[in-house]
């Protein structure tokens, strides 16, 4: 067989055809080249070999990180997005977007616990938001870790008017509203002309909280059995016994400014 195969090759390189011997020139060049990528395979010491290993499972490792890292950046951004037009209306906010890790539930008004503290610079008494507006404030904090006390509670307490009639009051939670994820609008005129369906905001008196933050709106006007004094019923925006991502409002123009009449608010 191999004389045959060589009488071949003979006869066309005597005709001056290279088509067969160029042919055969690049068979035994990748054959030589496949051989001495074996031999260099084999030369290869036992270390050699894991420390390549190694070196390749560092980087696989390296690239899960980034790839973590990419989804904690992208969840980030998305929830940076949803204040965007809150940020676009008032330039002086900063805000840092967290995520609800610990709800207590036997407590009451619905209170929760965030994924950020003091490390990153909140404080107590910084309020808390969401795209639907302020549901509460910082009532503790430690250095990765915050209590949010909500608007249902008693011990919120923010003036606030209502945006079309300029009605001003304060509002705080009331223990009979809260399940139903309401709080109330106290302190109000006899002769106020707040109605089912007017929005209340923060009036930004006390320094804690910026103007016109919004708070809810009306679902009733009533008057307290006990003393006969106004007051209104206002429905959150948002569902703040089920919300999982919130903002702090960390710093905004006028922050810890007391005026005179801030008394009995924040």
């Amino acid at each position: 067989m191999t004389i045959a195969v060589l009488i071949v090759l003979a006869i066309f390189s005597a005709s001056g055809n290279n088509f067969i011997s160029s042919g055969f020139n690049f068979i035994t060049k990748g054959l030589s080249q496949v051989t001495a990528v074996a031999a260099s395979t084999e030369t290869k010491t036992y270390d050699e070999l894991l420390a390549e290993n190694e070196q390749l499972s560092k980087e696989i490792a390296d690239l899960r990180t980034q790839l973590v890292d990419y989804y904690d950046l992208r969840d980030e951004n998305a929830r940076l997005w949803k204040y965007y037009d809150l940020k676009k209306s008032n330039s002086d906010f900063q805000l840092f977007p967290a995520a609800v890790i610990r709800r207590d539930t036997n407590e009451d008004f619905y209170s929760f616990t965030i994924d950020a503290g003091s490390a990153v610079g909140i404080e107590k008494l910084d309020p808390v938001v969401t795209e639907n507006g302020l549901i509460g404030f910082i009532s503790s904090v430690n250095a990765a870790s915050s209590k949010v006390t909500t608007v249902l509670s008693p011990d919120f307490q923010a003036g606030a008017l209502v945006k079309r009639t300029a009605d001003s009051g304060v509002v705080t939670g009331n223990a009979l509203l809260s399940d139903n994820n309401r709080t109330t609008l106290t302190k109000i005129d006899a002769n106020a002309k707040a109605k089912k369906g007017d929005v209340v905001v923060t009036s930004g008196i006390g320094g804690v909280y910026p103007r016109d933050l919004i708070i809810g709106k009306v679902t009733a006007i009533k008057y307290d059995e006990y003393d006969a004094t106004k007051y209104a019923e206002v429905k959150s925006y948002e569902d703040i016994k089920n919300v999982t991502n919130v903002a702090v409002l960390t710093d905004f123009k006028n922050k810890g400014e007391i005026t005179p009449s801030s008394k009995g608010a924040r």
